[in-house]
């Protein structure tokens, strides 16, 4: 019988079969002893696999991961772990240190000193100003005359043989009232000291014909100087040094790029120069005043 006849015959049965009711029996007794048919293209043996490897087989080419992905992901752990490391520093070192004095002081406030750059043993005052060379637009032709009570004074009292470095800052307007330290420059930049008003070592002493420098931080380690933005004309500041006061009176405020360090060249009258940062540490807020009186400490 050909595989033709053998279909038609076995089409011819389900036919008849399918007019009638037929047992399962019956219908599998035909199954087995009816001939397969040939196939022109003959089946594949049959796999067996698990789940994982038919997925693997499945999703191979575009979806499944490769050394490169675990590379990055080991990557990204890595820099995500450094970039915790580095804001807990941050905040332990920055925060976590000013909460730490702030509750020293409170409970042993005799126990906490300002922390700052180490000041050098007191040096003799000099004998007279020296003669520093000034800007272009420091030169006395070009200095505008401000109103009488900014005036500096014309005779400064002669220093006292004590030490002449400012010991202490206080500006009423803003309730300041810090400590001073000297500050010098280390790897090419200006120390700032912590928790306290920094004098730039080598800019004039107060009361003399000068530039008299302090900087301080505005967010951080003290924050002294957080307050000064809020200054106007005309505000007192007060700077003390061995035994003598310093009255200074602000003149003006303004901003500077980092770079501007002209803002602490000589002047050819006595002047305050209060320096921090300000607009994300971007610029400088720079705080001028003049000399309006000096007095001995009683």
């Amino acid at each position: 019988m050909t595989t033709s006849s053998q279909q038609r015959s076995s089409s011819r049965w389900l036919a008849v079969s399918s007019e009638q009711p037929i047992s399962d029996r019956d219908l599998l007794q035909h199954l087995l002893f009816q001939e397969i048919p040939a196939r022109r293209h003959p089946l594949r043996p049959a796999q067996l696999r698990s789940r994982t490897v038919q997925r693997e087989q499945a999703l191979r080419g575009f979806l499944q991961r490769t050394w490169v992905d675990r590379v990055l992901l080991v990557t990204e752990v890595i820099l995500f772990i450094a970039m915790v490391a580095v804001f807990a520093y941050w905040l332990i070192d920055g925060y976590g240190r000013d909460w730490w004095r702030a509750w020293i002081a409170q409970t042993r406030p005799e126990v906490l000193a300002p922390t700052g750059p180490t000041p050098p043993a007191p040096v003799a005052p000099p004998a007279a100003a020296p003669h520093l060379p000034a800007l272009p637009f420091t030169k006395p032709e070009f200095a505008v005359e401000p109103p009488d009570y900014l005036a500096p004074q014309t005779h400064v009292q002669p220093l006292p043989k004590t030490d002449p470095r400012p010991q202490r800052l206080r500006i009423p307007a803003i309730e300041l009232d810090t400590p001073v330290y000297e500050v010098f420059v280390v790897d090419g930049a200006w120390q700032v000291a912590e928790y306290a008003a920094g004098y730039h070592h080598g800019t004039a002493l107060p009361g003399t014909t000068g530039n008299t420098v302090l900087s301080g931080h505005a967010g951080l380690r003290g924050a002294v100087f957080r307050n000064l933005p809020a200054l106007k004309p005309g505000d007192e500041i007060v700077l003390e040094t061995g035994s003598w006061q310093y009255r200074y009176r602000v003149r003006e405020l303004r901003n500077v790029w980092p770079t501007q360090v002209e803002v602490m060249d000589p002047t050819p009258s006595p002047v305050l120069t209060l320096i921090t940062c300000t607009n994300w540490d971007t610029q400088r807020l720079i705080v001028i005043a003049d000399l309006v009186d000096s007095r001995p400490l009683s």
